[in-house]
Formats: structure tokens, C-alpha cells, sequence
């Protein structure tokens, strides 16, 4: 078998992501203070993030939303970053009543422009009663925590009954060959934004009729949809739904 190849553009992404200084800080940093410093150029990472890999499972993502959102949905957009998720559902959807949510202070004055509340806070600790939202929505956040099973566990405590709770994460390739093809890029993510590539030890999960797991990018990208039903404590096997986007 031949050794997986990287394109050049590839090649560069990586040393630019690798060579991010300002992005790094002492040891010790909490997810706050790296998002702190990368706020104002955060837009620009992850549109090259999408670009290399996470762009079709966030594209699954808002093609659920637009069947999820309804007018008047109370909508959490938990770790909204710089908004640009929230702006695509105001676009979706006028008509709802948005809570934004964020670790990092920074990014949240860049999503400023953004009508409805804006909170400061951990997605493990949500500050909001049990029953709360229709919608909670995550982009690329569980693998930047310490329990993303607590994360979701989180939101779907949140959520009303009959709501759904959607998510993308970065996820570990299955094989060696994917693996090691993608280690140029879950090393540079890992040392520049602390995200971690989910195995599915820590994939928060449960398999039901009411939920749906695909992955994308020969699995370095998945996308999650779950009910208030769904259960995520304890021990799981993930089991890849199939789909367009889905790699065997």
C-alpha cells in the first residue's frame, strides 16, 4: 500500500495553522483564552477548517435545521463563536428567538451584530433551566471540552421535549490509512484550536429511530442528531448511519 499523499495546498494549510503564535499561550490556557486570542481571526480558520474537511457535515447540519426550525423556536446556538452559524439560521429563519452562547468573551462581541441574548458560559455547565429550548445547535465545540459526553448530555437536558439537539465534531478516522493521512491536520487543529479527534469511546451517542450519526471526509468529520429521548450516559458504540456523506 502507498503512503498517503497531501497536496501542497494541504501542505501549507498545516504549517500556517502549526505557525500560529498568537493562537498559543502559556500551559495551563483554558479553551477561553485560546478563543480569546484567535477571535478576530477566527473567521478565516474556519473557512479553510470547512474547506479541508468540515464543510459537508455542517452542510448536513443546516439541511436538518431547515426542517427543524419553525417560527418561534426558542434556538440555542451552544459555543456560537463569531455567529456565522447563527446568522445562516436567521437566514433560515427569521423568526426565532436565538440564544447565543459562548466561552470566550471575545467571540461573543464578534457576534454582537446578532439579535437575541448573548450569554457567557461553559457548554458543561449550561445556565438555563431543564426544558428550556426547541433547538440547541453545536458546530465544532464537544472536542475542544474536557467530557464532550457531558456537553451533550447538557444540551439535551436543555432541550424540550419533542426538541432536537444537532452537532458536528471532529472525529478519528477509522483505519490506519485514514489515519495516518490526516494526522498533518489533527495535529495542527490540536496544537492551534485544542480540539481533539473524537474516537467513539468519547462520541456522545445513542442509536435509536429518533437519531442519526453520519460521517463525512473519510471520517474525520461527523454530524449528530438526537431527541430529547436520547440518552448519552455511559458507554456507547457509535454506528454510522448511512448517507451521501457517510465513509464506510
Amino acid at each position: 500500500m502507498s503512503e498517503p499523499t497531501i497536496h501542497p495546498e494541504q501542505r501549507r494549510v498545516a504549517a500556517f495553522l502549526a505557525d500560529a503564535h498568537f493562537l498559543r499561550g502559556a500551559p495551563g490556557d483554558d479553551v477561553g483564552a485560546v478563543y480569546d486570542r484567535a477571535a478576530d481571526r477566527y473567521d478565516h480558520f474556519r473557512e479553510l477548517w470547512l474547506r479541508l474537511a468540515g464543510a459537508a457535515a455542517e452542510e448536513a447540519m443546516l439541511a436538518d435545521l431547515r426542517d427543524t426550525l419553525l417560527p418561534g423556536a426558542k434556538v440555542l446556538d451552544a459555543g456560537c463563536g463569531t455567529g456565522l452559524l447563527a446568522r445562516r439560521m436567521r437566514e433560515l429563519q427569521p423568526d426565532i428567538e436565538l440564544t447565543l452562547l459562548d466561552l470566550s468573551a471575545a467571540m461573543l462581541v464578534r457576534a454582537g451584530d446578532v439579535p437575541g441574548e448573548h450569554v457567557q458560559g461553559s457548554v458543561l455547565e449550561l445556565p438555563f433551566a431543564d426544558d428550556t429550548f426547541d433547538v440547541v445547535i453545536s458546530a465544532w465545540v464537544i472536542e475542544t471540552v474536557s467530557d464532550p459526553i457531558r456537553a451533550v448530555t447538557e444540551y439535551l437536558r436543555v432541550l424540550n421535549p419533542g426538541g432536537r439537539v444537532l452537532y458536528t465534531f471532529c472525529s478519528l478516522p477509522h483505519g490506519w490509512f485514514s489515519r495516518a493521512g490526516s494526522a498533518w491536520l489533527r495535529e495542527a487543529v490540536g496544537r492551534s484550536f485544542a480540539g481533539q479527534f473524537l474516537d467513539g469511546a468519547r462520541t456522545p451517542w445513542h442509536d435509536c429511530e429518533h437519531s442519526h450519526l453520519v460521517r463525512f471526509s473519510h471520517g474525520l468529520t461527523t454530524e449528530v442528531a438526537l431527541q430529547k429521548c436520547c440518552s448519552v450516559r455511559g458507554p456507547v458504540l457509535p454506528r454510522a448511519a448511512s448517507g451521501s456523506g457517510s465513509s464506510p
